[in-house]
């Protein structure tokens, strides 16, 4: 990471102040007391909303190709940084008539390239161009304009997008409602955020209008409105939230001390839990932001191509925020631009502005990132655009990628018809990891990567091991129970594993004792099921019964031994000590069933109770004491909550002393 510092000897340069008119300097001390002016009533003529553009359209981020950048004259940025800029970039600045010819004067005299500087003549009343400036919408393959009722009463900037449109000759389209620049933020695709003062300020529409708005304009399918951690009057996203890329976000940071701490962190928690366009987590970055004095409006920086203007201020914080954003944007050339004139709610981004490329070379590609299955090939496919209509040279149409660390190897991009180009990257084993990045180039002499950056920040992916067969874990693994003749009894047999299962269950023909709730089903990864096994001793004599249940699964099948032992008990016979006899009449039954049942011991506990087929208790009858005779019971097809039980199999169950049991089959009719 390269660091260049701008020293500036001023708040807004002294010297800059002595040449300039009275007129100008009290513009500049007006532009200082925002919180005066939001309350103020907007006044200027509103425009005719024109229709929203047809076709495909999609937001152009501020880390995409720029041809230069918008500023405006009474500056509010150091000429040191203009002279910068104007190196190697077109410094369009906005500036009247009445101002031009000083303005250029003092860009001749500070080092400033007039050679690639645009002067686009026009009244402004502020210096704050990302505020008030167009937004750029790609509309089927060409950069054009969209506008919006700025939302301060500034009439001469509320008009700058139309100006600007008339000076590049650019479809322009304006939608009927307040905003700014400085509180809209996308990644060039279908998302965008905002501060929820959105919504405050325009109470003339709904949020379902709002959104749609968004939408129909600049093509936001997914717009993240949230609430304002930093707490100001201004309520703008860029004082504490930036993206770098489509799946990165830069969260301002402040100390626990703060009362502003849980709103920072609620902020980035929503986005780190939020999927980017390119179906992954964002990744989420912190600037150590406190506020104070110096201020620290380090998310308040401006993206131009491959450099990072960072707003610095002399204060403590400044070298650890140029760090952040060298490890959250390697290949990214980091620049500091200092100036004691920053504020913690006002920095570059507010005062400077990127004007897309009419000429972008655009390669629109959803990347392969996380792990991915063992594949012969891994196919990587782009749509490959000039927006200009330049020629799009073939052979520089590269996929280039990295096995492991092992050297970049490129691999050209075969046409798939019209715009639509691929190429594949070798199957590699598991565990490898590799990381890969799109090149193109054309007659324009545009040149282009995805990601932006290209090598130094490539995509990646990692080739996943295949899972282990999941292992079926069956509790237990046999079955033995015991029962008399003409009874009923209910097990349960537990099923688990560590992977899907799809499962199969076949029981001996021989087994007419035995029946299971189910035949089959599937156990996700982590998770079990319960399978009901109703053993009925009905027309077998007393021995011993043996059989299996085959299991079936993916891989293999599992045998559960079960055996019955059958004693010679009949239904009317004693069972132990205590219970006489249980029967159940009608049965099958509807709408009611009597249970009867004898106790030839007095004062024994007594619980008759109803389970469904999986031994799940559905409804107690009774639990009382009672004493050696007869008694019946009346079970009306309800549970506990007297609510209808459905149809089916049920069991009857009398317990004596909690110890002594006799069930009975009972069968509910619809």
């Amino acid at each position: 990471m390269k660091k260049r510092i701008l020293l500036l000897l001023m708040m807004i340069s002294q010297i800059f102040l002595l040449q300039t008119t009275e007129k100008n300097l009290e513009l500049l001390q007006t532009e200082i007391t925002p919180p005066q002016e939001q309350s103020s009533q907007i006044t200027d003529a509103q425009l005719v909303p024109l229709d929203p553009p047809t076709g495909n359209v999609r937001p152009i981020a501020e880390f995409e190709q720029m041809e230069g950048v918008l500023i405006g004259y009474p500056l509010g940025i150091p000429i040191e940084f203009v002279a910068l800029m104007s190196v190697d970039t077109t410094v369009y600045t906005i500036v009247s008539q009445s101002f031009y010819a000083q303005c250029q004067s003092y860009f001749e005299t500070n080092g400033v390239n007039l050679n690639n500087v645009e002067f686009i003549i026009a009244e402004t009343d502020s210096y704050w161009t990302t505020d008030y400036g167009p937004w750029f919408i790609a509309h089927d393959n060409q950069v054009e304009i969209v506008d919006f009722t700025y939302d301060r009463p500034r009439p001469f900037d509320n008009v700058i997008p139309g100006v600007i449109a008339n000076y590049w000759d650019v479809p322009y389209y304006f939608m009927n409602m307040l905003h700014n620049g400085g509180n809209f933020m996308c990644d060039g695709n279908s998302v965008a955020a905002s501060t929820n003062y959105i919504y405050e300020e325009n109470t003339n529409l709904t949020i379902t209008q709002i959104h749609d708005y968004v939408q129909s304009y600049l093509g936001i399918d997914n717009y993240h409105v949230t609430i304002d951690p930093l707490g100001a009057y201004i309520q703008h996203i860029n004082c504490w939230g930036k993206f770098l890329d489509v799946d990165k976000i830069l969260i301002g940071q402040v100390p626990i001390t703060d009362e502003r701490y849980a709103d920072y962190e609620f902020v980035a928690d929503y986005f780190a839990a939020q999927t980017s366009a390119w179906g992954n987590h964002y990744q989420v970055f912190r600037v150590y932001a406190p506020g104070g004095t110096p201020t620290t409006p380090y998310t308040n920086s401006l993206i131009l191509n491959n450099r990072v203007y960072v707003p610095t201020t002399g204060s403590q914080w400044d070298d650890e925020a140029l760090d952040v954003y060298g490890q959250a944007m390697p290949g990214y050339e980091i620049v500091s631009v200092y100036s004691t004139g920053w504020l913690n709610t006002d920095g570059l981004r507010c005062r400077t502005y990127g004007m897309a490329d009419r000429n972008m070379l655009y390669i629109e590609h959803y990347p392969l990132l996380g792990e991915l299955e063992v594949q012969e090939q891994y196919s990587i496919q782009a749509d490959i655009i000039s927006y200009g209509n330049a020629y799009i040279y073939p052979e520089s149409l590269l996929v280039s990628y990295q096995i492991n660390d092992s050297d970049f190897v490129s691999v050209n991009m075969i046409s798939q018809g019209g715009d639509t180009y691929s190429a594949d990257i070798p199957g590699q084993v598991p565990g490898t990891s590799v990381k890969y990045y799109i090149h193109a180039a054309d007659a324009n002499g545009k040149s282009a990567n995805h990601p932006f950056i290209g090598a130094a920040d490539p995509h990646d992916f990692t080739v996943a091991y295949p899972p282990l067969p999941p292992e079926l874990i069956i509790d237990p693994d046999s079955i033995h129970i015991e029962l008399s003749q003409n009874q009923i009894a209910v097990s349960q047999l537990k099923l688990s594993n560590g992977g899907e299962l799809e499962l199969h269950f076949n029981i001996s023909e021989f087994l007419q004792w035995l029946e299971l709730d189910c035949s089959g089903g599937t156990i996700t990864g982590g998770d079990s099921i319960i399978i009901a096994l109703e053993f009925d001793t009905n027309g077998l004599g007393a021995g011993e019964y043996s059989g299996v249940i085959a299991i079936s699964d993916n891989w293999e099948e599992n045998l559960v031994p079960v055996t019955l032992t059958v004693t010679g008990l009949g239904n009317n016979e004693v069972v132990g000590n205590a219970i006489g006899w249980l029967s159940c009449y009608p049965n099958p039954f509807n709408p009611e069933t009597t249970i009867s049942f004898s106790v030839t011991q007095s004062s024994v506990f007594a619980t008759l109770e109803i389970f469904n087929i999986k031994g799940q208790k559905v409804k107690t009858l009774m639990e009382c004491q009672v004493s050696a005779g007869d008694f019946n019971c009346i079970w009306k097809g309800r549970d506990d909550n007297d609510k209808r039980v459905s149809s089916g199999t049920y069991i009857a169950r009398l317990k004596l002393d909690g110890e002594e049991t006799a069930t009975r089959k009972i069968m509910l009719l619809k």
